[in-house]
C-alpha cells in the first residue's frame, strides 16, 4: 500500500525535476544566444575592414588628390563599356555628392534651399567620417566630423575641384545625377567667385596669382606661403579651362544660376582665366631659356628649376586650354605657342636618354636625374608630350613620349607583373598610390589606347582601379548608390537572431569562422572588395570618397633578370 503509494509521487518528482532540468537548459540556452549575439554584435558595429584588411596610409579626404582622381575616372569612364561606365559614374558621384553636399568640408553655399548643405569652395583637408547615426534618405545625417577640417586651401585644390565639378556637369547625363549636376554647378560657381579675391592676395597689382597656402581664421582669409607655385597656377588655369567649356554650351546662354544670366557667368571666367595664364606666364617663364620654371617668390623671383611633374603637368593644361578654345581665338594661339616652346624645350633635354629626369636645370639646360627612380617623374612627361602631339599634330613629341613609357614598362625595378601595375618608385615591393598618382597612371593608360594593341590599355586601366581603388582602398567605401544597402541595425534586427540560432548548434572551433564569414559578408555586401560606409572606420562609418594614399603589394615574382618583358607601345596616326 505504502509503496503503491510511493510510486506516483517519485514519477511526479521526476516529472518536475526534468522539468525543471528542461527549463534550466532553455534558460542557459537564451542566455548562451544572447550573450553570443552581444558578440556578434560588438563585432558588427566596430568593425573597420580598412584598418583590418587595408593598409592604408592616409585616410583623410583631400581636395586636390581626390579631384584630380575624379576627374581621370570621368575621362575614363566616358569611353569606357556601358556597364563599366555605369559602374565609375556611380562610384564617382557618390564621393562628389559625399564631398560637396555632405562634407560640410568648406564654405556653405548661400542661398542653397535644397537636401542637406552644399558647400562652394572645399577647405584642402578632413577626415570624411561621419559625426551621427547614418540616414541616406536623411542627408542632415550625412555630415562629417566638422574637428577634423583644416581650415586651409590651396590653388591646386580649387582648380582640381573646378575641373572635376565641371566635367561631372557635363559628362553625367543620368538621371540619378540630374539633381548632383545642379549642386555641382552652383558650387563650383560660388568657389569661383569665392577665389577672386583671393587671386589678389599673391602679387603686385594687376598682376594675379592665387597664393601656395591660404588658411581661414574668423571668416577672414590669410596668406600662409605666399609664393607661386606652376603646378598650382596651372590647376587654376585647367578648372577654369574647363568651367568655362561647361559654360559655353549654347543651350545655357540665356539660363539664370544663382542670380547671373549664364552669359555673365562665362565672361568672368572667361576674363579671370586670361588675367591668371598671363600672371603665370609672367612669372614663371624664363624667356632666355624657353622654358617655365616651378617656382616665384618676392622678392627673389623666379627659380632655376622645373621639376618634371610640372613640366608634363604644364604641357597637358596648356593642350586642354587649347581644346576648349575656338580656333581662331587669340588665346588659344597663345597657349598653342606656349605649348610648343615648351615641348620642344623638354623633348631637347631628353634627346639621348630613356628616362625622364626628375628637374630640369633651366639655367644651364641640364637635368638631374634624381636619387630615386620615381613613376610620376615619368608618367608626368609621357603623358604631357602626348598632350602636345595631339594638339599641334607634332610627331617628335609623341615618339619621345612612347620612349619613355617603354623604358620605364620595361624596367623590372618600375613595372611589377605580378600585381600587374606600375610600382610608385623602383624597387618598391611595397607601393604607395595617392589620388594624384593613380589619376596620372589612368590618364597614362587612356591617352596610350591606340598605340597599344586593341583594348590591351584599357585592361590595364581596369586592372589599376581594381588593384587600387577597389583592393587597396583608396575608395575607402560605398553607399546604396554603389551596392552597399543593408545597415548593420537592419542586419542585427532582423537576420542575427537566426543565425545566433544556427551557430550555437555548431563546435566551439566552427562558431569563430562561421562568424567571421558572416561579418565579411556584411560589410561587403557586393563582393568586390570596398566596405559599406559603416564599415569603413569610426563609430558612425566613412564617408564614400577616395581618400589621400594606400598602399599595394608589388612584388617581384619572378625575379627581374628572369621576367619577360612587356611588349613596346608603337606610334599611332591618331595618338589620344
Amino acid at each position: 500500500m505504502t509503496k503503491t503509494r510511493f510510486l506516483p509521487l517519485l514519477g511526479t518528482l521526476l516529472i518536475c525535476n526534468g522539468a525543471m532540468l528542461e527549463a534550466r537548459a532553455a534558460d542557459d540556452t537564451a542566455q548562451k544566444e544572447q550573450e553570443l549575439s552581444q558578440a556578434i554584435q560588438r563585432q558588427i558595429l566596430t568593425l573597420n575592414v580598412n584598418q583590418v584588411d587595408k593598409y592604408l596610409i592616409d585616410f583623410n579626404f583631400s581636395s586636390f588628390h581626390g579631384m584630380y582622381a575624379y576627374r581621370e575616372l570621368l575621362l575614363w569612364a566616358q569611353a569606357a563599356p556601358q556597364q563599366q561606365r555605369n559602374e565609375l559614374m556611380a562610384m564617382t558621384r557618390a564621393g562628389l555628392e559625399a564631398v560637396v553636399r555632405d562634407s560640410g568640408m568648406g564654405l556653405p553655399l548661400d542661398g542653397w534651399k535644397g537636401e542637406g548643405q552644399p558647400v562652394g569652395l572645399l577647405f584642402s583637408r578632413g577626415l570624411p567620417r561621419y559625426a551621427a547615426q547614418l540616414d541616406f534618405a536623411q542627408p542632415a545625417t550625412l555630415n562629417w566630423n566638422p574637428a577634423s577640417f583644416e581650415r586651409q586651401t590651396a590653388p591646386e585644390s580649387v582648380g582640381q575641384s573646378l575641373a572635376a565639378k565641371s566635367l561631372y556637369v557635363l559628362a553625367d547625363t543620368s538621371d540619378e545625377g540630374k539633381k548632383l549636376r545642379e549642386i555641382l554647378l552652383a558650387s563650383a560657381l560660388q568657389e569661383f567667385q569665392t577665389l577672386l579675391p583671393l587671386l589678389e592676395l599673391g602679387g603686385d597689382k594687376g598682376a594675379s596669382h592665387m597664393p601656395a597656402l591660404l588658411k581661414l581664421e574668423n571668416d577672414k582669409w590669410s596668406v600662409v606661403n605666399a609664393s607661386s607655385q606652376l603646378y598650382g597656377q596651372m590647376s587654376l588655369i585647367h578648372g577654369f579651362a574647363r568651367l568655362y567649356a561647361l559654360l559655353a554650351l549654347s543651350a545655357q546662354e540665356n539660363e539664370t544660376i544663382r542670380g547671373k544670366r549664364v552669359a555673365e557667368w562665362r565672361k568672368e571666367v572667361r576674363r579671370t582665366l586670361e588675367k591668371v595664364y598671363h600672371t603665370t606666364i609672367k612669372l614663371h617663364l624664363d624667356t632666355k631659356a624657353g622654358s617655365f620654371v616651378s617656382s616665384h617668390e618676392r622678392p627673389k623671383g623666379a627659380s632655376d628649376r622645373l621639376g618634371a611633374e610640372d613640366a608634363g603637368y604644364a604641357l597637358e593644361v596648356l593642350a586642354d586650354l587649347a581644346a576648349v578654345l575656338q580656333k581662331d581665338d587669340p588665346l588659344r594661339v597663345d597657349a598653342l605657342k606656349q605649348l610648343t616652346a615648351q615641348a620642344d624645350y623638354v623633348v631637347a633635354r631628353l634627346d639621348g636618354k630613356t628616362l625622364a629626369p626628375k628637374t630640369f636645370l633651366v639655367k644651364n639646360n641640364q637635368t638631374f636625374a634624381g636619387m630615386l627612380l620615381r613613376l610620376d617623374d615619368q608618367l608626368a612627361i609621357v603623358n604631357g608630350l602626348l598632350a602636345a602631339e595631339q594638339a599641334t599634330g607634332r610627331e617628335p613629341y609623341g615618339k619621345t613620349a612612347l620612349a619613355v613609357f617603354n623604358a620605364a614598362r620595361q624596367n623590372p625595378a618600375l613595372w611589377s607583373a605580378p600585381a600587374g601595375i606600375f610600382r610608385s618608385a623602383a624597387g618598391q615591393t611595397v607601393t604607395a598610390y595617392d589620388g594624384r598618382l593613380f589619376g596620372l597612371t589612368l590618364a597614362t593608360w587612356r591617352r596610350l589606347e591606340k598605340s597599344l594593341p586593341p583594348g590591351e590599355a584599357r585592361q590595364h586601366g581596369e586592372r589599376l582601379i581594381e588593384a587600387v581603388l577597389k583592393q587597396g582602398g583608396l575608395q575607402q567605401a560605398e553607399g546604396p548608390a554603389t551596392g552597399e544597402p543593408k545597415q548593420p541595425e537592419a542586419f542585427i534586427r532582423d537576420e542575427l537572431p537566426q543565425l545566433v540560432s544556427s551557430i550555437v548548434a555548431l563546435k566551439k572551433e566552427e562558431r569563430a569562422e562561421k562568424i567571421a564569414a558572416t561579418v565579411k559578408t556584411l560589410s561587403d555586401q557586393d563582393g568586390d572588395g570596398v566596405p559599406g560606409c559603416r564599415f569603413g572606420g569610426g563609430r558612425f562609418g566613412a564617408a564614400p570618397v577616395l581618400i589621400i594614399q594606400t598602399s599595394i603589394k608589388t612584388p617581384f615574382d619572378p625575379p627581374p633578370d628572369t621576367a619577360t618583358p612587356p611588349a613596346p607601345a608603337t606610334p599611332s596616326r591618331s595618338t589620344p
